[in-house]
């Protein structure tokens, strides 16, 4: 293989990595390789978690998230289960706090078909308990009478983003991580019928292994490969609102719109989903209706300060599942790709499997499901 890539001159001893997407999930998974002994390069486009990252609301919803069993359930449940030891090991290494917050999540019904719905649920969800439309307001008693009842969730905690965002940051340079940022990946780089790295506008880096976790940016590099990558940006649009005293404990999700109360007093309330292309543009209309949605939830929100609202792009797939895994025709490429609304709980997980792939282990649940080839209409590997 060629030797260009200045960056390992100094760690030949080492295998390289390069991690493409700097977002949540490039950047568990950069810990991770870091952790298992690779020299890890991650690029990004822009700054670091500056997109859909630090965008979202931080839930760890691997039950509020998912409609029925099967491969995404436990993918979800993995990491979930993961998630409050990585956080108390970033912050362990960097004195940096995620704002873990372990108070579950609260599923409402606002109509019979919504409670009919999440009834069924209870056959197959872990850890799911129904209340009553008088158990519910007697756990949250700011909720609107119209409430039915719902399903108490309580191993859906959550974190906030931006601090996350800080601590696996600042986790990756006090491992050594490189980071680059401002660096697009203009494509990737084949050698011996391998991919071998990746091209930028400052010269061709070259790894061992290349991960490609570019979110809704990761089609361009796949298509020349003849892999038509059906990933694209979902907008999401969120808003801050700053009660006079907090509202409610639990985080309320109903199918119109969630509220998550933050440490900080203030309530995220979320979100918008749009096709729009990358269209990040913040509207007027969405705030009126996240607004509308919210009091309609609870009440009392109607006397809440407005604080902020902001945009970020999600990796959407058709299928709804993220890509995950290897691709028979692309050999020393690691697939990271379009986790949608849920890049925040999988990256643990996400990041864990791409280090098992990358050491050629047997990874810690099939993953056949997401397998990239799906794409292509292939079979694609599990890895």
């Amino acid at each position: 293989m060629p030797n260009h890539d200045q960056d390992r001159s100094n760690v030949s001893d080492r295998p390289a990595a390069i991690v493409i997407g700097g977002g949540i999930i490039g950047c568990a998974a950069a810990l991770e390789l870091i952790k298992a002994g690779f020299a890890c390069t991650v690029l990004d486009q822009g700054a670091l978690m500056q997109e859909a990252s630090t965008a979202a609301a931080g839930m760890l919803g691997a039950q509020v998230e998912t409609h029925e069993p099967g491969p995404f359930y436990k993918l979800c449940r993995h990491s979930q289960e993961l998630y409050r030891p990585w956080t108390e090991e970033l912050e362990e290494l960097t004195g940096i706090t995620a704002e873990y917050v372990a108070e579950g999540i609260l599923r409402v019904a606002l109509d019979e078909e919504d409670e009919a719905q999440l009834r069924s649920r209870l056959s197959w969800m872990r850890g799911a308990q129904w209340l009553s439309a008088e158990q519910i307001r007697a756990a949250e008693p700011m909720l609107a009478p119209e409430v039915r009842g719902g399903l108490m969730l309580e191993r859906d905690h959550h974190i906030m983003p931006t601090a996350l965002a800080g601590a696996l940051r600042a986790a990756l340079v006090k491992l050594g991580c490189r980071i680059r940022e401002w660096t697009p990946a203009y494509r990737l780089l084949q050698h011996q019928g391998r991919i071998a790295g990746v091209q930028t506008a400052e010269g061709p880096l070259y790894a061992d292994v290349t991960v490609l976790a570019a979110g809704a940016w990761a089609p361009v590099l796949t298509e020349p490969l003849g892999l038509k990558l059906p990933v694209f940006p979902v907008k999401g649009q969120c808003i801050s609102l700053r009660p006079e005293a907090p509202l409610n404990r639990s985080t309320l999700f109903a199918k119109s719109c969630y509220i998550v109360p933050k440490r900080d007093g203030t309530a995220l309330i979320g979100a918008t989903q749009l096709e729009v292309g990358f269209d990040k543009r913040t509207d007027a209309e969405a705030v009126a209706k996240l607004y509308r949605k919210a009091c309609a939830l609870l009440p009392a929100m109607r006397d809440a300060a407005f604080v902020r609202t902001w945009a970020g792009l999600r990796p959407g797939s058709r299928d709804g599942l993220p890509f995950i895994g290897t691709w028979p025709e692309a050999p020393g490429l690691i697939f990271a790709a379009g986790h949608y609304r849920n890049g925040i709980l999988l990256a643990p997980g996400t990041g864990l499997l791409v280090k098992q792939l990358a050491l050629g282990e047997q990874p810690a649940l099939d993953l056949t499901a997401f397998a990239p080839g799906r794409a292509a209409g292939a079979a694609g590997v599990s890895g």
